[in-house]
């Protein structure tokens, strides 16, 4: 996997993890408890429960790709397109949405166990999660190569990217009080992640356009047609 593919995905993905959602606000709700309760300890049970997650989904959308590029090769160059188009969305819907309120977060004091359970149970059933992987994911993997070796160091930088904003929330709820002041700098932060999101759907744009190997699927679509 070429490294600025890897560079770009690490940004564009940093984007999503540092913009709060639901494994955020259950991450923060066990960090804001005082003491051995709380703070990075009691965030540990959700952070590793929504990497867990992570891992199911990019299971489920690795077989799920490489059953379609067996089945309809021509296909594949669709779902990049569509990916495309997903951040571009995604980069605009941010620019102009409501952020969430972290300081209004309630303390769940939890063991290990129920704040795994909680984060791993959030990351399952969010419906936007399986749109988000088969849209995302796509345009960053090149179906010429080792398919599973790629959605590997996918996952792998996903887990770095997504501890580091989960943990970078934890922190601030161990510290309540900043959380406010967090709530305050997130939509200049939204606003800069939707550009940094629009910029990442350009690039890619670029990148469909010039691949050979997206070529050769047109070519092969065209031949089959033909």
């Amino acid at each position: 996997m070429p490294l600025e593919t890897i560079l770009l995905f690490l940004v564009a993905d940093m984007m999503f993890c540092l913009t709060p959602g639901p494994a955020t606000l259950v991450t923060v709700s066990h960090a804001l408890p005082q003491g051995p309760a709380g703070g990075l300890r009691g965030a540990l049970g959700p952070i590793v429960g929504v990497n867990i997650g992570n891992f199911i989904w990019y299971g489920l959308t690795a077989f799920g790709l490489i059953a379609l590029l067996q089945a309809v090769p021509a296909a594949y160059s669709m779902l990049r397109w569509t990916g495309v188009a997903y951040l571009a969305w995604m980069g605009f819907r941010m620019f102009h949405a409501r952020t969430s309120a972290l300081s209004r977060q309630s303390a769940e004091t939890a063991s290990f166990s129920k704040g795994f359970l909680n984060g791993l149970t959030v990351h399952m059933s969010n419906p936007k999660a399986l749109l988000f992987y088969t849209a995302f994911i796509p345009p960053f993997i090149d179906p010429q190569g080792h398919l599973l070796l790629q959605f590997a160091i996918l996952a792998g930088l996903t887990v770095i990217t997504e501890t580091t904003g989960l943990t970078f929330y934890a922190m601030l709820a161990s510290r309540a009080r900043k959380l406010g002041r967090a709530d305050q700098a997130q939509p200049l932060f939204q606003k800069i992640a939707a550009i940094i999101l629009i910029a990442a759907a350009l690039i890619l744009a670029w990148w469909n356009i010039t691949d050979s190997a997206m070529q050769s699927a047109f070519n092969l679509a065209q031949g089959s047609m033909g």
